[in-house]
């Protein structure tokens, strides 16, 4: 029977596209990395420099499980972004106006094995009277590929094979989601949900709209503003879909009440 590594379309995504090094692939799957080598020349797959593999083995890091890929893409349809200074690595950022979020965000990625990079800084905005914090990762190797993806130009767009999970939506919602009461003179109606999509392409959000749709919540994209909202026929079963809020300073958005 036929090992994963002598499928030169496997090994090739594994070398290339994702950039791991030998070493991390032979461990993946368990076999000596000089068998990896060896199959990599058998099936004519080009090595890489040598600098680029001292660099990929001195860079940091960490096995991404499912649920680690899909808090990050959550995390990047909303305020979150990975920055990349090197052409081997990315880290991810994220600024709040909470700092207990962004003592949420570094405890969750240390459980997904991303450390801290410094401290999380305090930045004053004269202008608007308020105070911001930033938190930064370390460097990982495994997270260039996830930029990529959702930076192919440098530019954010939504990479058309993410799934809409409930994590994913769930940390969506934290980051670019609202949820709208009406006005006085309407008590009895129930609230709707707007999440932030101004920054996307329409081709995106109109994705996003019928990946909504297709979960069975009923969604539309506002044409003024580029923003999706999610019908109050829905606001219920979405929030349910996605699970309590993890931390306490955004609960106020599951306040249907």
């Amino acid at each position: 029977m036929k090992k994963l590594y002598q499928d030169r379309d496997w090994l090739y995504k594994m070398y290339w596209i994702k950039k791991l090094s030998i070493f991390l692939i032979a461990k993946e799957i368990g076999v000596n990395e000089k068998t990896i080598g060896k199959w990599l020349q058998k099936l004519s797959i080009p090595i890489r420099p040598y600098t680029e593999a001292i660099h990929l083995a001195r860079n940091n890091h960490c096995n991404l499980s499912q649920e680690a890929r899909e808090w990050i893409n959550g995390e990047l349809l909303g305020d979150g972004s990975l920055i990349s200074r090197s052409p081997y690595s990315a880290r991810v950022s994220y600024s709040s106006k909470y700092p207990e979020y962004c003592q949420y965000v570094l405890k969750t990625l240390v459980s997904f094995g991303i450390e801290q990079s410094g401290k999380i800084t305090e930045r004053y905005h004269k202008e608007n009277d308020y105070y911001s914090y930033r938190y930064q990762s370390r460097d990982y190797v495994e997270l260039l590929s996830i930029r990529n993806r959702w930076y192919p130009e440098g530019k954010k767009i939504v990479p058309k094979d993410i799934k809409l999970t409930p994590l994913t939506l769930r940390q969506h919602y934290i980051g670019d989601g609202c949820l709208i009461h009406h006005r006085k003179e309407k008590p009895k109606e129930r609230p709707y949900i707007h999440l932030c999509t101004y920054g996307f392409l329409i081709s995106d959000v109109e994705w996003l709209v019928n990946e909504l749709n297709k979960l069975g919540f009923k969604a539309t994209r506002r044409n003024f503003d580029n923003v999706i909202r999610i019908s109050t026929f829905s606001t219920q079963d979405f929030l349910n879909y996605i699970g309590e809020c993890p931390v306490e300073c955004y609960k106020y958005k599951w306040n249907i009440l």
